[in-house]
């Protein structure tokens, strides 16, 4: 990963006019129409904005093109409107999905004259009421003052967004490349799932009704589905496109359960799949991802889904809402005598021993069965609650849950993929059911008013109580556990310590610097003789303290130094030596390894010795680590005075790499 990263940046740095050529014509497709419905523009200038704080491109030349290109694209889009008018409508797409058109003029006719610059922030219609603004024969003047404006404004907003999360991957990777790795498959999972719930939602409300009348004519010709029709579908009219849509729910779930439940039983692909994918995770385990997934993972915890089942009952029954609590009751209740019931039955284990009696056992993912109900169905309850336009929010931050408790699940280890796929599947077709079941037959809704607030304030509350209740424990719980290794201390001092790693372990077949050090015995009285010359224990890394990386003009002892962490560990020490002129540089960092060395026990510790130089990116300044590791060895082999050490040499796959034992 880090060299495709690394040869990615090289590409931009030689070639930094397509580069430019680039963003410029991506800022003008995402504004052109038609074009711009397809073309991900504001995704791409994030990604610009990531290059520019990884140093590649410049800043001020990067956002003279966005503008630039933004400013084109809307101007093209008002041309085409102004010179071919009415002849639009007969174009390809809009020939065949007038609702385009129709969106953007009602957009335009709404917001007026500052349609153009509001537009430029709004997906569905951007690229379509410049076109429009055309049509309808807006002035000249008064469009391109507004183009001009609305792209000084989106350009900076994407690039600052891009350049933010381009520092933090920068910094993640200076930590782990896993880290970084992690950091942004989940970003961008959680961008997709709230992206794919919106744009589901917009493409139902303008396709849903001719979609269900076309799959109408089509059920009554299927007798196997013509009990769907008649009795449901028929008979609510006004509801037609929302019952389709939990029809649809309904079967795709239950169709996911009993595909996954067959091939558990079968031992089909899904088994191998889930094991390759346990190890691929298993091998991004860092600190710092444990503590998200362990988030997130406690948000799916049964404390946290019983508080929300008892609080919003006696909401409902407050409300007068019987009938909306027996739902409601059945939502929670299916889902975990289900959950139980297949767990009981099958007693699949699970890839770590992690709890006893029934919830010992695998198959389903609790936490993901019970996060698709209950979340889920508040979701819908909380949707009938909100104006048109802001019904798709419950259903994006359900799926952002239901989404990120399920992978932290995996990725801590506590459940096969076929686990969560199949309590996705179960939770998904039963609030479909439930949902089917309650439009059919409560035909006055009530008892919902006001419950997104109280929902989102319980969840606070309850969440924020129990992640701070329960995280202590749930790291040690999901901790990847280590297996300890007896070694007499002279067989390693002799040849033993060629078996240790070479090189830090990051990502799997990538090399990280290499571990020149290996010290055998205690920690504290070593930190004491090298603090004697001169090294120090530096800043910690900390909200305050990481504010200083914004003053380019600081001294580097005074900047705080990154963790970096081995085989998924964070060093046990951290210790920097800077003279007095700043000339030398260096940090220490030493993690501990699964050897004890007999007969006293002690740890062997493996670390690395390298310089270090501060490395600025368009936002900040912070101390890294450079590949001195040579010279920096030589030097910390002149302040071991009072202990007994040895360089050795071992081969690597480039050059001879040199290592200082040390006891």
């Amino acid at each position: 990963m880090n060299d495709l990263i690394h040869q990615l940046l090289s590409w931009v740095n030689a070639n930094p006019h397509w580069a430019g050529l680039a963003v410029l014509l991506v800022a003008c497709a995402e504004s052109l129409a038609v074009v711009g419905l397809v073309v991900p523009g504001a995704v791409m200038m994030f990604g610009a904005g990531a290059l520019i704080a990884a140093g590649a491109m410049g800043f001020w030349v990067t956002l003279l093109l966005a503008v630039a290109g933004a400013v084109l694209g809307d101007g093209l889009s008002y041309w085409l409107g102004y010179r071919y008018n009415d002849r639009i409508c007969q174009w390809w797409p809009f020939n065949r999905h007038p609702g385009l058109l129709r969106r953007g003029e009602a957009f335009f006719h709404h917001h007026g004259g500052k349609s153009v610059f509001v537009a430029r922030f709004v997906g569905p219609v951007r690229p379509i009421v410049p076109m429009m603004a055309g049509m309808m024969a807006m002035s000249p003047s008064r469009f391109f003052l507004a183009n001009i404006l609305s792209a000084l404004a989106w350009a900076p907003v994407y690039l600052l967004l891009g350049m933010a999360f381009g520092a933090s991957l920068t910094l993640a990777g200076e930590v782990a490349g896993r880290l970084a790795v992690l950091m942004g498959v989940v970003l961008v999972a959680l961008w997709a799932t709230v992206r794919l719930v919106h744009v589901a939602y917009e493409l139902m409300k303008m396709r849903g009704l001719p979609w269900a009348e076309a799959w109408l004519q089509r059920g009554r010709s299927y007798p196997a589905l013509s009990w769907i029709v008649g009795d449901l579908l028929d008979a609510q009219k006004p509801l037609l496109r929302t019952l389709l849509l939990w029809v649809g729910i309904l079967l795709g779930g239950g169709w996911l359960f009993f595909w996954v439940l067959h091939n558990v039983m079968s031992g089909a692909a899904i088994v191998p799949a889930g094991q390759s994918l346990y190890e691929l995770l298993q091998g991004l385990r860092t600190p710092v991802g444990d503590q998200i997934m362990v988030v997130f993972s406690e948000l799916g915890d049964g404390v946290v889904m019983l508080a929300l089942v008892i609080s919003v009952l006696l909401w409902m029954l407050w409300k007068r809402a019987w009938y909306e609590a027996l739902y409601w009751l059945a939502a929670a209740g299916f889902a975990v005598l289900a959950v139980l019931l297949f767990k009981y039955t099958l007693q699949i284990p699970r890839p770590i021993a992690l709890y006893s009696g029934v919830n010992s056992y695998s198959f389903p993912s609790g936490h993901a069965a019970l996060s698709t109900a209950i979340y889920g169905y508040l979701a819908m309850l909380s949707a009938q609650a909100l104006p048109s336009h802001h019904r798709w929010l419950p259903y994006a931050v359900a799926m952002l849950l239901v989404v990120g408790i399920s992978f932290s699940r995996l990725y801590l280890g506590a459940h096969w993929l076929a686990d969560v796929l199949g309590g996705i599947g179960l939770g998904a077709a039963w609030v479909a059911l439930l949902a089917i079941a309650r439009h059919y037959h409560l035909r006055r809704v009530g008892g919902v008013e006001g419950l997104p607030v109280v929902v989102l304030l319980l969840f606070l509350v309850v969440g924020s109580f129990h992640v701070n209740n329960k995280m202590e424990s749930d790291l040690a719980r999901y901790a990847v556990q280590q297996v300890i290794v007896s070694l007499p201390e002279q067989a390693w001092w002799q040849m033993a310590w060629r078996d240790r790693p070479a090189f830090r372990i990051d990502l799997e077949g990538e090399r990280e610097q290499p571990l020149n050090i290996q010290w055998a015995g205690d920690l504290s009285s070593l930190q004491q003789m090298l603090e004697t010359q001169g090294w120090r224990v530096p800043e910690p890394v900390t909200a305050s303290s990481a504010l200083r990386w914004l003053s380019p003009n600081l001294p580097l002892t005074q900047l705080p130094v990154l963790p970096q962490l081995h085989n998924g560990q964070q060093e046990v020490l951290l210790l920097i030596y800077v003279n007095s002129d700043q000339t030398l540089p260096m940090v220490l960092r030493l993690w501990s390894s699964d050897i004890r060395l007999e007969p006293d026990g002690s740890t062997l510790w493996l670390g690395t010795v390298s310089g270090l130089r501060r490395q600025c990116l368009s936002l900040i300044c912070f101390p890294r680590s450079v590949a001195d590791y040579d010279y920096a060895l030589a030097e910390f082999e002149l302040m071991l005075s009072a202990v007994e050490w040895k360089r050795v040499g071992r081969v690597s796959i480039k050059d001879d790499q040199q290592l200082l034992l040390v006891r």
